[in-house]
């Protein structure tokens, strides 16, 4: 049985690599030298976690984070692949999963994967199956954050021990740039016509109790496994500008090395300067979409 999971998984990761010779895609430095993929590699296995932030529905990225995953798992040897995807209330079942002990379908049963989750997330958690690398479901139960969204901080005092387990130990709401971004972001957003009733404010407490604990998980595995790497996959605004997640793992464990990616969709077409989004992360990756994508070779 081992056996045929791992020739599935030689087979799809072929298929990666395959897709990526001709997938539009430009790796860039924050001093804006274009690298190859294998040299970003290179220098990610220098930190202790890294961020790779994308847009959700960026099918290029997707490969990217399978292949960067992988070639990390070799470069660091002693690696654990976070998931903001993956809800912490499902730590359990995930475990169970990743070990063999329950089947694909109970664990689908079990755990609030999202729409996407068998084309895009399913291959590094079979990948991390395969190979015996844990997976941390990072993120806080999206009701438990809904009931921020429409509450408040103050609406957790009802919670039950088992729900406190489950919200960060800490949390803070800094009136920073993330909150400046956060806000222009929800103002530009067509479903606010529809959210009449729900404020900027807690919407943001919302989103800053998903990175406290996102970053809890993180601190907290990594202090217990002191010589362990963390691979962490998330919306790129959770790590843009080193902020949200980022930020907040630096308040928990300030002498981690970490590294960010930002994964920017752009037109194929288009002519785009990539100075313009430098500042965004360590490493920037431009992934082109668009008609005739098999005839550019981009960054391999």
């Amino acid at each position: 049985m081992r056996r045929n999971m791992r020739r599935i998984f030689v087979a799809i990761i072929a298929m990666v690599a395959i897709s990526l010779t001709w997938a539009q895609y430009d790796i860039f430095t924050q001093k804006g030298e274009k690298i190859n993929l294998d040299s970003l590699v290179t220098l990610l296995s220098n930190y202790d976690v890294v961020f790779f932030g994308e847009k959700h529905d960026d099918p290029v990225a997707h490969k990217l984070e399978l292949e960067i995953f992988r070639k990390l798992s070799k470069k660091w040897g002693k690696i654990a692949l976070s998931l903001e995807m993956l809800e912490a209330d499902a730590q359990p079942v995930v475990d169970s999963y990743i070990l063999g002990k329950i089947s694909e379908k109970e664990f689908k049963e079990k755990v609030n994967l999202w729409p996407n989750y068998y084309s895009d997330y399913r291959p590094l958690v079979e990948f991390a199956k395969s190979n015996g690398i844990h997976v941390i479901a990072a993120n806080i139960p999206r009701r438990l954050a809904n009931m921020v969204a429409k509450g408040g901080i103050k609406a957790w005092n009802s919670l039950n021990n088992d729900d406190l387990s489950l919200i960060p130990r800490m949390t803070y709401f800094f009136n920073d740039k993330y909150r400046e971004l956060f806000e222009a972001t929800m103002k530009n957003n067509p479903m606010m016509k529809h959210m009449k009733n729900v404020s900027i404010e807690n919407l943001y407490h919302a989103q800053c109790v998903k990175d406290e604990k996102m970053a809890e998980y993180i601190s907290d595995f990594l202090r217990e496994h002191p010589d362990y790497h963390v691979f962490m996959c998330n919306g790129s605004f959770h790590s843009d500008y080193h902020l949200g997640i980022v930020q907040k793992l630096s308040i928990r464990n300030p002498n981690l090395r970490v590294a960010t990616i930002s994964a920017i969709p752009v037109p194929k077409l288009a002519k785009i300067n990539p100075k313009a989004y430098l500042d965004r992360a360590d490493f920037i990756i431009l992934t082109f979409h668009g008609e005739n994508e098999k005839d550019s070779e981009g960054s391999k």
